[in-house]
């Protein structure tokens, strides 16, 4: 496991993933407007971001302190 979080790289790539297909689908289907849904629903995303975050600080192993090495030498 590695010692970095990466929870902001994850919802920065989720968020990008749905708005490619939300565009995407705008493209085939005219009737489909992705303003108006966006219009509508853009608070999920702060609601989504703030869950992630709560999640990795609950969820986050915490790492022990490294010993200081000056005062294991006294």
């Amino acid at each position: 496991m590695s010692a970095r979080p990466i929870g902001g790289t994850l919802t920065a790539g989720l968020i990008l993933l749905a708005l490619g297909v939300i565009f995407l689908v705008e493209n085939f289907y005219a009737s489909f407007s992705a303003f108006r849904i966006l219009a509508r629903y853009w608070p999920v995303i702060f609601i989504i971001i703030g869950l992630r975050r709560l999640y990795d600080y609950f969820a986050w192993p915490e790492v022990p302190p490294l010993p200081d090495k000056v005062a294991s030498k006294e």
